[in-house]
């Protein structure tokens, strides 16, 4: 995406698509496509604004006085509790020397080693596998694979709402025959797109997962060679998968309200 001069256009700039690059195809989310819309007068801070600790009311400021006040509540609070009661948190969307300069000022200035960003928690549960097994913790497969597939299970993800550039793929995806199904209680965006939606009562998903891990078993659809090399605890796996029989799993569902 790149930006151009607009003058009717809300703070004065559009959003002009890309549609040769391979991952959007020039498509973007809403908040993409009115980042603009943010520059115009009136819509963003001119100044720093500090609260009223009686009234809690917000009042405009000098720049010296709000930096004062940050400085004098930062060096209050590690002078009474120590440096790592201080903590800093960053985001995604910083540039790397943003990011390099706001860890220095962390640890070399403000003396605390409490630092994170938002990535770690959105992100954090799928970085491990992704390093083990990639190496690194990027996205598995490009999405203009997943047209070319056969079927597509998402579990817990809503993909029309956190990345909507990505759904076109879905669509193309069932354009081209394959199914899509989604594994979520809710019913989401995502979900009234797929060919089959199961809407697991909250906390039950471990149930779900074993059976159909029952099925992969029962099958004969499991690479043992590979199991052995890449895995363990695989006997104590597969005995529980065989406990978890589809129609002991519907039942269980059926009666925790699924």
């Amino acid at each position: 995406m790149g930006l151009r001069r607009q003058p009717d256009a809300p703070g004065g700039l559009a959003v002009v698509a890309r549609t040769a690059f391979p991952v959007n195809l020039g498509a973007l989310c809403g908040k993409g496509q009115s980042a603009p819309a943010v520059l115009a007068a009136g819509a963003r801070l001119a100044g720093p604004l500090v609260r009223d600790a009686a009234s809690g009311e917000l009042t405009a400021a000098s720049w010296p006085a709000a930096l004062d006040r940050v400085a004098e509540g930062l060096a209050g609070t590690r002078a009474r509790y120590g440096p790592d009661a201080v903590g800093v948190f960053g985001g995604g969307g910083l540039t790397n020397e943003k990011a390099y300069a706001l860890g220095k000022f962390t640890r070399l200035v403000l003396g605390s080693s409490q630092i994170d960003y938002n990535g770690r928690f959105c992100m954090s549960r799928r970085q491990p596998p992704g390093i083990w097994r990639l190496p690194r913790p990027g996205a598995p497969v490009p999405l203009a694979d997943i047209p070319r597939t056969g079927c597509v299970l998402l579990v817990g993800s809503n993909l029309a709402e956190t990345m909507p550039p990505a759904l076109r793929y879905l669509t193309e995806l069932k354009e081209n025959g394959g199914r899509l199904i989604v594994v979520d209680p809710r019913r989401t965006r995502t979900a009234e797109q797929a060919d089959l939606h199961l809407a697991p009562r909250p906390g039950t998903d471990l149930a779900l997962a074993l059976g159909l891990l029952h099925l992969v078993v029962a099958e004969g659809r499991t690479d043992e060679a590979f199991i052995a090399a890449r895995t363990t605890g695989w006997e104590q796996t597969r005995a529980a998968a065989m406990a978890h029989w589809p129609e002991l799993v519907e039942t269980d569902h059926r009666r925790s309200g699924a």
